[in-house]
Protein backbone atom coordinates (compact mmCIF):
# COMPACT_ATOMS: atom_id res chain seq x y z
CA UNK A 1 0.00 0.00 0.00
CA UNK A 2 1.98 2.89 -1.30
CA UNK A 3 0.27 6.14 0.33
CA UNK A 4 3.27 8.15 -0.25
CA UNK A 5 2.43 9.49 -3.86
CA UNK A 6 -1.56 10.37 -3.06
CA UNK A 7 -0.01 11.99 0.24
CA UNK A 8 2.39 14.10 -1.72
CA UNK A 9 0.00 15.10 -4.14
CA UNK A 10 -2.97 16.52 -1.48
CA UNK A 11 -0.15 18.17 -0.08
CA UNK A 12 0.75 19.96 -2.83
CA UNK A 13 -2.75 20.63 -3.97
CA UNK A 14 -3.46 21.88 -0.26
CA UNK A 15 -0.51 24.32 -0.49
CA UNK A 16 -1.32 26.07 -4.27
CA UNK A 17 -5.09 26.52 -3.09
CA UNK A 18 -4.06 28.00 0.72
CA UNK A 19 -1.40 30.31 -0.98
CA UNK A 20 -1.96 34.02 -1.23
CA UNK A 21 -3.09 35.36 -4.71
CA UNK A 22 -0.14 38.02 -5.67
CA UNK A 23 -0.30 40.06 -8.08
CA UNK A 24 0.56 38.99 -11.81
CA UNK A 25 1.99 40.43 -14.86
CA UNK A 26 -1.64 40.34 -15.99
CA UNK A 27 -3.86 41.84 -12.82
CA UNK A 28 -3.83 45.12 -11.78
CA UNK A 29 -3.28 46.85 -8.39
CA UNK A 30 -6.74 48.35 -7.41
CA UNK A 31 -5.85 52.07 -5.64
CA UNK A 32 -8.69 53.51 -4.31
CA UNK A 33 -9.42 57.57 -5.65
CA UNK A 34 -8.07 60.09 -3.11
CA UNK A 35 -9.84 63.67 -3.08
CA UNK A 36 -7.47 66.21 -4.09
CA UNK A 37 -7.06 69.60 -2.16
CA UNK A 38 -7.46 72.38 -4.16
CA UNK A 39 -5.84 75.39 -2.22
CA UNK A 40 -7.52 79.24 -1.83
CA UNK A 41 -4.55 81.68 -3.76
CA UNK A 42 -5.38 84.02 -1.40
CA UNK A 43 -5.71 82.80 2.07
CA UNK A 44 -4.07 79.06 1.16
CA UNK A 45 -6.76 77.46 2.72
CA UNK A 46 -8.60 74.91 1.21
CA UNK A 47 -11.28 75.95 -1.63
CA UNK A 48 -14.12 74.34 -2.47
CA UNK A 49 -13.32 70.78 -1.27
CA UNK A 50 -15.61 67.78 -2.01
CA UNK A 51 -14.68 66.48 1.62
CA UNK A 52 -15.71 68.65 4.76
CA UNK A 53 -12.27 69.38 6.27
CA UNK A 54 -11.65 70.18 10.36
CA UNK A 55 -11.19 73.91 10.31
CA UNK A 56 -11.56 76.83 8.01
CA UNK A 57 -12.03 76.51 4.54
CA UNK A 58 -13.15 78.86 1.42
CA UNK A 59 -16.66 78.33 -0.44
CA UNK A 60 -16.56 79.77 -3.55
CA UNK A 61 -20.00 79.39 -6.14
CA UNK A 62 -23.46 80.23 -7.05
CA UNK A 63 -26.78 81.00 -4.86
CA UNK A 64 -29.01 78.25 -5.40
CA UNK A 65 -31.76 78.97 -2.36
CA UNK A 66 -31.54 81.21 0.39
CA UNK A 67 -33.87 82.27 3.13
CA UNK A 68 -33.42 85.55 4.75
CA UNK A 69 -35.45 84.70 7.76
CA UNK A 70 -34.84 85.69 10.09
CA UNK A 71 -32.34 88.34 8.81
CA UNK A 72 -29.87 87.74 11.36
CA UNK A 73 -29.17 84.11 10.51
CA UNK A 74 -29.56 84.02 6.75
CA UNK A 75 -29.17 80.34 5.52
CA UNK A 76 -27.32 80.26 1.38
CA UNK A 77 -27.67 77.16 -0.57
CA UNK A 78 -24.46 77.56 -2.49
CA UNK A 79 -23.26 75.33 -5.58
CA UNK A 80 -19.54 75.04 -6.24
CA UNK A 81 -18.14 75.19 -9.92
CA UNK A 82 -17.84 71.62 -9.54
CA UNK A 83 -21.25 70.71 -8.87
CA UNK A 84 -20.40 70.50 -4.63
CA UNK A 85 -23.50 71.93 -3.00
CA UNK A 86 -22.56 73.96 0.65
CA UNK A 87 -25.29 75.31 2.85
CA UNK A 88 -24.15 77.92 4.90
CA UNK A 89 -25.66 80.20 7.61
CA UNK A 90 -23.92 83.45 7.84
CA UNK A 91 -23.53 86.94 8.99
CA UNK A 92 -26.66 88.99 9.65
CA UNK A 93 -28.23 90.96 5.89
CA UNK A 94 -26.44 94.12 7.36
CA UNK A 95 -23.43 92.80 7.21
CA UNK A 96 -23.27 91.14 4.07
CA UNK A 97 -21.64 93.33 1.31
CA UNK A 98 -21.08 92.96 -2.13
CA UNK A 99 -16.88 93.11 -3.30
CA UNK A 100 -17.48 97.07 -4.30
CA UNK A 101 -19.00 97.56 -0.77
CA UNK A 102 -22.25 98.40 -1.42
CA UNK A 103 -24.91 97.30 1.19
CA UNK A 104 -27.68 95.08 0.36
CA UNK A 105 -31.11 94.47 1.39
CA UNK A 106 -32.81 91.20 1.99
CA UNK A 107 -34.86 91.19 -1.24
CA UNK A 108 -31.64 91.81 -3.04
CA UNK A 109 -30.78 88.31 -2.64
CA UNK A 110 -31.79 86.18 -5.66
CA UNK A 111 -30.53 83.06 -7.28
CA UNK A 112 -27.73 82.72 -9.70
CA UNK A 113 -25.81 85.70 -7.48
CA UNK A 114 -22.28 84.38 -6.80
CA UNK A 115 -21.32 84.26 -3.73
CA UNK A 116 -17.30 83.52 -1.49
CA UNK A 117 -16.90 83.24 2.10
CA UNK A 118 -14.33 82.01 4.40
CA UNK A 119 -16.37 78.86 6.98
CA UNK A 120 -16.06 76.67 8.98
CA UNK A 121 -18.68 73.51 9.90
CA UNK A 122 -21.62 74.85 12.73
CA UNK A 123 -22.80 73.16 14.84
CA UNK A 124 -26.66 72.36 13.39
CA UNK A 125 -27.47 70.08 10.90
CA UNK A 126 -28.93 70.74 7.28
CA UNK A 127 -31.64 69.61 4.98
CA UNK A 128 -31.05 66.20 3.28
CA UNK A 129 -28.26 65.45 6.07
CA UNK A 130 -25.88 68.18 4.37
CA UNK A 131 -23.70 70.13 7.23
CA UNK A 132 -24.38 73.26 7.71
CA UNK A 133 -21.58 75.68 7.33
CA UNK A 134 -20.88 78.88 9.57
CA UNK A 135 -19.47 82.15 8.05
CA UNK A 136 -18.92 85.49 8.89
CA UNK A 137 -17.73 86.90 5.52
CA UNK A 138 -19.73 86.19 3.15
CA UNK A 139 -19.53 88.37 0.53
CA UNK A 140 -21.44 89.04 -3.25
CA UNK A 141 -19.04 88.78 -5.91
CA UNK A 142 -19.47 91.50 -8.72
CA UNK A 143 -19.19 89.45 -11.64
CA UNK A 144 -17.70 90.47 -14.67
CA UNK A 145 -18.32 89.24 -18.21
Amino acid sequence: MKIYPFLFLATWLFVACAAPNNVTENSQEIVEPTASIVLDEETGLPFNPEIIPEGEFVVEGVINAVTVIPQDKPLFKIISETGIVYQINAQPISQIFMEDGTSLRAIDFKNGMVVRATVFQGEEGGLGGEPVLTSENLTILVVTE
